[in-house]
């Protein structure tokens, strides 16, 4: 359930005070957009939380939606990347499947607020950077379906099923809800069961 909406003091986090002040809104929007949801937060609740007037928020931003495209687009692209390195790096499917499980959580617990935003927030964009934004997912959701691919090429794997790696993906992409960041134990036993459940989902014979 969304937190009800209330002010929020702003900005002063001593990690925070060294960014930019873009980069002070986007985090802080992010936060902001994580707790109470995009439509909730106005203009003015972004002033206050950077503590910045209208006018010097806007020289540094176009609009809500900008941040809001930044934060999905900067996660999603991160994903991305650490996807594509675990694929030139790792050569055996079980261990790729390991790695990007492990680094899909570790991205959810650090940086919960922007995740939380890019998996529930997809349907608050307008049409262009909708489509730009599930573009980015589409692309990393495909590094999961080569591993996938390459597993059954192996014969290692169950014939590939996009709906079976719909829900895999699901399961990781709704820890955002319950996990709790910083907390490397929980981080650990999140990976390492949601490995075993996609190992008994994807083995052939399992």
């Amino acid at each position: 359930m969304l937190a009800t909406a209330q002010k929020h003091l702003p900005v002063t986090d001593t990690t925070l005070s060294q960014l930019s002040s873009r980069e002070r809104i986007i985090r802080a929007a992010a936060r902001l957009f994580a707790e109470r949801g995009y439509h909730a937060v106005g203009v003015q609740d972004l002033c206050e939380a950077v503590g910045l007037s209208r006018g010097a928020l806007y020289h540094h931003i176009e609009s809500k939606e900008e941040i809001l495209e930044e934060i999905c687009s900067s996660y999603m692209s991160q994903l991305g990347a650490l996807a594509q390195r675990t694929l030139a790096q790792e050569s055996d499917p079980q261990a790729q499947l390991r790695k990007l499980g492990y680094d899909l959580i570790d991205i959810i617990a650090r940086h919960k607020a922007e995740l939380t935003v890019c998996f529930r927030e997809i349907q608050s964009f307008t049409a262009e950077r909708r489509e730009k934004v599930l573009a980015l997912h589409a692309a990393y959701e495909s590094a999961w379906a080569q591993v996938l691919k390459a597993g059954h090429a192996a014969g290692t794997f169950r014939p590939y099923s996009k709906v079976r790696l719909k829900g895999l993906l699901g399961m990781y992409y709704y820890s955002y809800i319950w996990i709790r960041p910083n907390h490397s134990e929980m981080v650990r036993e999140t990976a390492d069961t949601f490995h075993d459940i996609v190992m008994q989902a994807v083995l052939a014979g399992s």
